[in-house]
This record gives structure tokens, C-alpha cells and sequence, in this order.
């Protein structure tokens, strides 16, 4: 327009046709600086239009590429937890996971969030996760457990709910913002129901009255690293403890780690007594240095 004094139209035209290197011919003769100009911008415009395009369809194939691979490797999972809500609470339980090595995904419906989820290199669903076809796309069948980690309480309860449907056998936590929420996610399936609001509060009072009992425990629970370690260990039919005492056992020499409670039929033994009596599928709450627990985990049958 400013170098032949074309109109609109037909510099369009002959820009579009130039850089994308159809060339139908010229609208009208161009003179010697339209042709000079004219050279300059397919020297310069077509190499730069293919460069875009060409950065598009790498960016278009890294996604594709990427999701899919996302999408098999969720088809393959198996003894996962899926995490529905990947908010505050939902961010430290990945990050707990991933310091334990546990194979874990996440739903996330907002997409905001599930993007947040997929940057981290997390695997993530985006979806509702208190509908059927979600869940299963999450594996559910298959999962050892999920946790239910949305702020809304009714939302939680019908997760919970489809869960149970699904998978008679999974384990269920839920988080329960309101008192009266407990006792109905009880019923709909939940095996632990978890107040962040009643467990701050518990907190923060030890923190006044015991400082240091509140200071041992987040030191084993949440420091990595630290030489003391707290782990659940569960007994496996085969293996060598079954069916001994904790005093002909000899755990503490053999292993170094110290028996605090045992989980037996479903009731909690704490501070076992030296003539307690180990049985297959027990589970073992210790405490000790993290080569004594892994000791530990291999006197009750772990691979």
C-alpha cells in the first residue's frame, strides 16, 4: 500500500499468496522498489511464517505425545491412590507421595489446577471425580486406596459413594470441613474421616502444653532424612515372625527398630506387652533408623 499505492484488498492478496508461497502472479506490475520489497519479504516473511508454523507443530506433537503417554502409563497402573483435588491439602499428599515412591494420580476438575498438576509432571485427570467414567479412567478398580481431598463435604461423600461401587475392597479418606459430615461419610464408605479443622486445633494446644512431644513427632514424621523414622509394616503369611512372641522374636536386637503398637483383627495393641502373640496380616507400627525399618520390613516378609 505505501510502495505501489495499492488498496487494501490487493496488498493483502499479494502478502498472503508471497508468504505462502502460491504466487498466483501479480495483481498489477510492480515497479523496481516492489520488487526489491517483494524479495526482502519472502527472504524474510516465508522464513519466518514456516518457522512459526514449524514450532506449532512440534508444540502440537510434544503435547499429544505427552498426554498420551500420560494415558498409558495410567492404563498400567496397579496398588495406586488416586487423589481427587489437587488444592492445598491435595499438593502435600502428592508431595508426601512422592517423597515415599508410592504410584499416586490426581483428578482435578479445575483447569486452573490440573494444569498445575500436569506442569509438575504429575499424572492427572481432568473430570468430576464422583462420576463412574472418571474413576474408572483413573484405574479404580485397581487402586489400593483414594483420598478424598475437595473442600466441598458433598462432594467428598459422593466420591466416596461411586468409590465403593466400584471397589468393594478400596481404602477411603475422606476430608470433612463440616461437624455433622463425619458420621454420613462414614456410612457411605469411608474408612477415616479427617477434620483439618479438629486436628489443627488439637495441634496447636499440644504445641502449648508439649511443645517437644509436638516437636518429636513432626521431626519423625516430616523431616526427610532424619535419623528416626515412624512406619507402618504389615506381616506377610510366610514370614518367620508369625506365630512367635515379640520376646522370642527379638526384634529390637535383630533390627533395631522398636514395635510402639500392633494392628490385630482390627484392634490396636499399644505398647504390646513381651508375650504377645505375632499372626499373619498384622500390622506393625515402628519406630527407628530407616536401614532398622527396612530390616524390620524384611523379618515380616517384605521382598
Amino acid at each position: 500500500m505505501l510502495i505501489e499505492r495499492w488498496d487494501f484488498l490487493d496488498s493483502l492478496f499479494m502478502t498472503v499468496t508471497t508468504l505462502t508461497t502460491v504466487g498466483y502472479g501479480e495483481v498489477h506490475p510492480l515497479d523496481t522498489i516492489g520488487k526489491i520489497y517483494t524479495v526482502i519479504l519472502i527472504l524474510s516473511g516465508v522464513g519466518l511464517l514456516l518457522y512459526i508454523l514449524a514450532d506449532m507443530v512440534e508444540l502440537l506433537l510434544t503435547v499429544n505425545l505427552g498426554r498420551r503417554r500420560m494415558k498409558d502409563k495410567i492404563a498400567k497402573l496397579s496398588n495406586h491412590y488416586i487423589i481427587c483435588g489437587y488444592g492445598r491439602t491435595g499438593r502435600e499428599i502428592a508431595q508426601h507421595f512422592q517423597g515415599k515412591h508410592i504410584d499416586f494420580l490426581i483428578i482435578e476438575l479445575d483447569q486452573d489446577a490440573f494444569h498445575h498438576a500436569e506442569n509438575a509432571g504429575l499424572l492427572a485427570i481432568a473430570g468430576d471425580a464422583s462420576t463412574d467414567e472418571i474413576l474408572i479412567q483413573a484405574q479404580i478398580k485397581k487402586a489400593k486406596g483414594i483420598i478424598c481431598a475437595l473442600p466441598d463435604d458433598t462432594a467428598n461423600t459422593f466420591i466416596t459413594l461411586s468409590a465403593k461401587g466400584l471397589n468393594e475392597s478400596i481404602a477411603i479418606v475422606c476430608r470433612a470441613g463440616q461437624p455433622g459430615s463425619e458420621a454420613k461419610m462414614r456410612r457411605a464408605g469411608a474408612h477415616m474421616v479427617i477434620s483439618p479443622y479438629v486436628i489443627c486445633g488439637r495441634r496447636m494446644a499440644t504445641a502449648v502444653t508439649e511443645p517437644l512431644v509436638t516437636e518429636f513427632l513432626d521431626v519423625v514424621m516430616h523431616t526427610p532424612g532424619y535419623d528416626l523414622r515412624m512406619e507402618q509394616i504389615k506381616l506377610t503369611p510366610n514370614c518367620r515372625l508369625v506365630g512367635a512372641t515379640i520376646a522370642d522374636a527379638n526384634i529390637k536386637q535383630e533390627s533395631g527398630a522398636m514395635i510402639l503398637a500392633i494392628n490385630q483383627n482390627g484392634k490396636l495393641v499399644t505398647n504390646p506387652q513381651p508375650d504377645f502373640v505375632f499372626a499373619s496380616g498384622d500390622e506393625l507400627v515402628a519406630l527407628g533408623a530407616q536401614d532398622g525399618l527396612e530390616r524390620l520390613s524384611i523379618l515380616a516378609g517384605a521382598k
